[in-house]
């Protein structure tokens, strides 16, 4: 009987767990998509007051940031710095490689690719505009997910235990 109880226990927990990993990974992607536009309002305001160099700036930014974006910014900057020759939009998309592989909506992975064609090859008022049609689309592509982990962070926990409990039923 003990031995039974223990296998229950097991079985409800790792699915319990299962179920919590698979929310967590909604939240998860909220905090990617916060990040990303704070990094963009950043580089807005470097572009379009500080004029700091694009190196420079995404090398600050990578310091400061953790996760995905952190990463992301990490190949940028080290890229970059490292002066192999290649233009940025090369560099930019290898960086969004790194998003793509880590669950980033493709809407976004699309409108960041442009942003890496465009940033330095147009001069600040258009660098801006783009920056500010990105900034617009990352915080309705927040919106969907802050409204998709709401929904979804409580079906995944309840269905993990609920899952484990029926298996163990069907199991007694």
């Amino acid at each position: 009987m003990l031995i039974k109880g223990l296998a229950v226990g097991l079985i409800v927990f790792s699915t319990g767990m299962m179920g919590m990993l698979i929310a967590q990974s909604f939240a998860h992607q909220v905090q990617n998509l916060r990040q990303l536009i704070t990094f963009i309002q950043v580089l807005e305001s470097e572009i379009q007051f500080a004029r700091t160099t694009l190196p420079d700036v995404i090398l600050a930014q990578a310091k400061q940031c953790s996760g995905d974006v952190g990463t992301f910014l990490g190949i940028l900057s080290t890229t970059l710095q490292a002066g192999t020759g290649e233009p940025l939009g090369v560099i930019w998309g290898k960086g969004l490689e790194t998003l793509s592989a880590n669950g980033f909506p493709r809407a976004v992975l699309e409108d960041m690719r442009t942003l890496g064609d465009v940033l330095g090859t147009s001069d600040v008022s258009e660098q801006v505009k783009h920056l500010r049609v990105l900034l617009h689309r990352l915080e309705q592509a927040l919106k969907l997910a802050e409204e998709q982990r709401d929904k979804q962070t409580r079906l995944w926990k309840y269905l993990g235990f609920s899952a484990g409990l029926l298996i163990c039923l069907l199991l007694l």
